[in-house]
C-alpha cells in the first residue's frame, strides 16, 4: 500500500504544472503559470496583480526591472527567445518592466520574448506580466 501512495505522489508530482522559475544565475523566482499568456493588463493592473500574487507560500512578487526580464532572455532561441525552462511564454506581446521610460512618465519598458526585442508601451495598453521575486 505505501509503495501505491509513494507512486500516486511521485506521478501527482510529476504532472503538476510548474508555477515557478528559479534562475540559478541570479537567483530570482519567476512565475510560470498561464496567467503570463493568457491575461493581459494595464500596468497598474499588473503592479496589483503581482503585490498580490501567492504561489506556492510566498507573496513577495514584484514587476521586474527591464535588466532582470533581459536575464531569462536566450538569444540563441527564437518565437520564443526565453529560457527554455519557462512553458508559458507569449511570442508577440510585450512584457512589462518596473522601468521607466525616460522620455515619458506614463511608458515603461518591456521585452517581446518573440526574438528578445524591447520596446516602450504606454502604462494604459494592456501587456502580459511575468512577476520576479528575490529568493530571500
Amino acid at each position: 500500500m505505501r509503495i501505491v501512495f509513494m507512486m500516486t505522489v511521485a506521478f501527482s508530482m510529476v504532472m503538476a504544472e510548474p508555477t515557478m522559475v528559479k534562475d540559478p544565475k541570479t537567483s530570482l523566482i519567476w512565475e510560470d503559470t498561464l496567467h503570463t499568456t493568457e491575461q493581459k493588463v494595464t500596468y497598474s493592473e499588473a503592479q496589483a496583480y503581482c503585490e498580490t500574487l501567492t504561489l506556492g507560500s510566498f507573496d513577495n512578487w514584484r514587476i521586474p526591472t527591464l535588466t532582470e526580464l533581459f536575464t531569462i532572455v536566450d538569444y540563441t532561441r527564437y518565437k520564443p527567445a526565453a529560457l527554455k525552462e519557462f512553458k508559458h511564454v507569449d511570442n508577440n506581446t510585450l512584457y512589462w518592466s518596473s522601468t521607466a521610460y525616460a522620455k515619458s512618465s506614463t511608458e515603461y519598458w518591456g521585452v517581446v520574448f518573440k526574438d528578445g526585442s524591447t520596446d516602450d508601451s504606454s502604462e494604459t495598453y494592456v501587456r502580459y506580466v511575468r512577476c520576479v521575486r528575490d529568493i530571500k
